[in-house]
């Protein structure tokens, strides 16, 4: 009986894994903002900011700053610390740290829909559309790998080919 694979059995698997999650962690907030903007559409759209509330206008929006800040410092702080020098350990410490950083930044894509539920306003609908973006440009691809984990040329073939990884020297 074949053993069953994991996540850092072969490329096919290491990717289809993170983008999985990748997917997932965009996909739930994405899911919530579509329900609440169609839910505000129907009772005529979301409105212009007219008052300031401290919670809503300034915490909410520092908060989703704050966490893509920290998104990337602990991100970059991790793999720094760990400092993998084979390439499992590179693609284990890829894969959890990206796992905390997707995490963070699901977050700072929740409190702009959070924002936009409890007051409506058009300011979060743009402020989550930021936070979206910024989230998508850090989907799991094969240059990102190579250039945050400094990977060498043979690792990034590696990477790329379709060999079992328990097989590389």
């Amino acid at each position: 009986m074949p053993g069953k694979k994991h996540f850092l059995s072969n490329a096919y698997e290491y990717f289809n894994t993170l983008t999985m999650v990748f997917y997932l962690m965009v996909g739930i907030p994405l899911l919530f903002f579509v329900v609440i903007y169609l839910q505000f559409q129907e009772a005529g759209g979301l409105q212009p900011t007219q008052n300031w509330n401290f919670l809503a206008h300034v915490i909410i929006p520092a908060a989703t700053v704050i966490s893509i800040v920290l998104a990337y410092r602990i991100y970059k702080k991790q793999i720094h610390e760990r400092g993998p020098s084979t390439f499992k350990a590179k693609l284990r410490t890829f894969h959890e740290v990206s796992i905390y950083k997707y995490g963070l930044l699901d977050l700072s894509n929740f409190l702009p829909v959070l924002g936009m539920y409890l007051t409506g306003e058009q300011i979060f609908a743009g402020l989550y559309a930021v936070a979206l973006v910024v989230f998508s440009l850090n989907r799991p691809t094969l240059r990102r790998i190579s250039q945050d984990m400094k990977l060498s040329e043979q690792e990034k073939q590696w990477l790329s080919s379709d060999k079992n990884f328990d097989e590389l020297t």
